[in-house]
């Protein structure tokens, strides 16, 4: 069972790789237990995520209804913090480091939870416009390359893995994601996949 020691020592750690500290790996528990326990995270991050949703959607219309709306996301919410996780079970495989694939994903999931609260105030200030567009526009792009680089950091040390295969596994993240979101922005549009 989860405690809420294991969460606040795998936060604090998540809190320290944020920080390029290597001491950081020592919070977590990189066991298979660690590995499903980490999944709480996704939990943890829920409230959040749905405000950044209903921020993301404050201005565009939607074609489907709330209750569609809701399980769409909700849906591709849970794709998205499965996906990634499986297609890893394979190239940690081919990178030769299955043995690291609990850690690694431990520390991933529960470096979601510094990457949602850093994402959080800046999806914020975008849609209440309390910046101007072109400060607003310099912080994104600031705050995007900062949480590349922590998601690197965090593939480079979880996985013992130089730097652009670290790159390439980050990349392979974006990926997923954007094709989720693509996914799911489509049927909200009332389109057909």
């Amino acid at each position: 069972m989860l405690t809420g020691r294991e969460v606040a020592y795998a936060v604090f750690g998540a809190w320290r790789l944020a920080h390029f500290d290597l001491q950081g790996v020592a919070y977590f528990d990189r066991s298979e237990t660690g590995f499903w326990h980490s999944f709480a995270a996704a939990l943890i991050v829920l409230p959040a995520f749905a405000v950044l949703t209903m921020l993301r959607f404050a201005d565009t219309p939607i074609a489907v209804g709330w209750p569609a709306m809701v399980l769409i996301e909700l849906i591709a919410y849970t794709i998205g913090w499965t996906a990634f996780p499986l297609v890893m079970v394979t190239l940690t495989k081919l990178l030769d480091r299955e043995e690291e694939y609990f850690g690694f994903i431990a520390m991933f999931n529960w470096s979601s939870v510094i990457q949602v609260l850093v994402m959080l105030p800046v999806a914020a200030f975008t849609a209440g416009d309390m910046l101007p567009r072109g400060w607003l526009e310099i912080l994104g792009i600031a705050v995007t390359i900062g949480l590349l680089a922590y998601e690197w950091f965090v593939a480079r040390v979880g996985l013992r893995i130089d730097g652009f295969t670290a790159a390439v596994v980050v990349a392979l993240d974006v990926v997923i994601v954007v094709v989720i979101t693509a996914i799911a922005d489509l049927l909200l549009s009332g389109g057909v996949v």
